[in-house]
């Protein structure tokens, strides 16, 4: 077989949110691939070597190029296999496509994890029977297991105050989560997908978060997901999409339904955004260009529902915004100024001025460019 009929070898996990992103995406487009999970030699050692993280998703090439980082291999991909594209040709469309992926793959990662590691009694046998599975394929299960308890779940649930997480804020966090799952829920009610009948890169970004630790994980599949009939057929669409099918709305149109998942993205993530700008603004001072910055640092503050929110920063975050921001650059004139109409009109303007330093992305971290 030459390069274009081989396959690419898909290093993933159900369990792991970016995963399923990957997943969806490569089964939408119909792009030949294998999964394979990853053994603990493989994960932590030539992944590690060949990527400069331990991470899944990583995707190789059938030339032998080894990828990671899902908005980059979408890139990649959306270059070599350009039949049915998952960004809409029309400018604003595309940009809100953009944000949505920004808003899924980062600012649900709160309720992603506290989802999962908040309710242990229902989720944590699952995700030790996952790891244990993938990770550890023959060994004893008593030893795997200990290793699984006591390392990655520890390490993990650990992170949940780095997210502003505990007992005191888990129920602001529990009531954003419902709202914007019922808003999204009313949505599909109306549309397949966020744009019409094709999945967008917004879909993609959403469906890291709400299959692997929502749609999946017992507690938050049975209490959040299984009872939005209209919500959870789209989490099944997307994990089983038809292949190049669909479209976006005529018109350049962005629906109504998305206005309360949009008033999220720019009334509560873009102070999230702006102070973590901010954050990196003060840390150029004691940090050079191309040294990998930490992966979480500073804090910031930010209105959710109808309380305060306060986590670490993650420069990654600010990162895949500068993505955004660098698009719109390069828009032409006409398509710019649409986009900032749209913004106005939505009060996310903002988001074109924040003042974030140059960033390159360092596997999962970020330095200064």
């Amino acid at each position: 077989m030459n390069n274009m009929t081989k396959p690419f070898i898909f290093y993933g996990a159900e369990l792991s949110l970016y995963s399923g992103k990957l997943r969806s995406y490569l089964r939408f487009k119909g792009i030949p691939y294998v999964e394979q999970a990853p053994s603990f030699m493989t994960f932590n050692f030539t992944i590690k070597r060949k990527t400069g993280d331990a991470v899944v998703p990583v995707l190789v090439s059938p030339e032998g190029v080894w990828m990671q980082d899902t908005s980059e291999i979408i890139d990649v991909l959306e270059q070599r296999f350009p039949e049915a594209p998952v960004l809409p040709s029309t400018p604003v469309q595309n940009f809100a496509a953009r944000l949505f992926e920004l808003w899924g793959d980062e600012f649900w990662l709160p309720t992603a994890m506290h989802m999962r590691w908040s309710h242990p009694a229902e989720n944590y046998p699952l995700f030790e029977k996952d790891v244990c599975d993938s990770f550890f394929p023959g060994w004893p299960r008593w030893f795997s297991g200990f290793i699984v308890k006591h390392g990655l779940a520890r390490k993990l649930h650990g992170f949940l105050p780095v997210l502003g997480i505990t007992l005191q804020s888990a129920p602001l966090l529990d009531r954003w989560t419902n709202e914007q799952l019922d808003a999204l829920n009313r949505h599909f009610s109306e549309q397949p997908y966020l744009f019409g009948s094709c999945m967008s890169l917004g879909d993609l970004g959403l469906i890291g978060p709400l299959y692997a630790h929502l749609g999946r994980d017992p507690w938050p599949k049975r209490h959040l997901i299984e009872p939005r009939k209209n919500l959870h057929a789209w989490v099944q669409r997307m994990m089983n999409p038809k292949v190049k099918q669909g479209e976006f709305l005529s018109g350049d149109q962005v629906p109504q339904t998305l206005e309360p998942m949009l008033r999220s993205i720019f009334k509560e993530m873009m102070p999230l955004l702006s102070g973590g700008a901010r954050v990196l603004r003060e840390a150029k001072t004691s940090h050079g260009v191309g040294e990998r910055l930490p992966r979480q640092m500073g804090e910031a503050s930010y209105p959710l529902s109808d309380g305060q929110w306060t986590q670490q920063v993650f420069p990654y975050t600010l990162w895949m915004a500068q993505r955004i921001q660098d698009h719109y650059k390069k828009l032409p004139k006409a398509e710019a100024a649409q986009v900032l109409e749209w913004l106005k009109t939505m009060g996310g303007e903002a988001f074109l001025e924040l003042d974030i330093p140059r960033l390159s992305r360092m596997g999962l971290r970020s330095c200064f460019a």
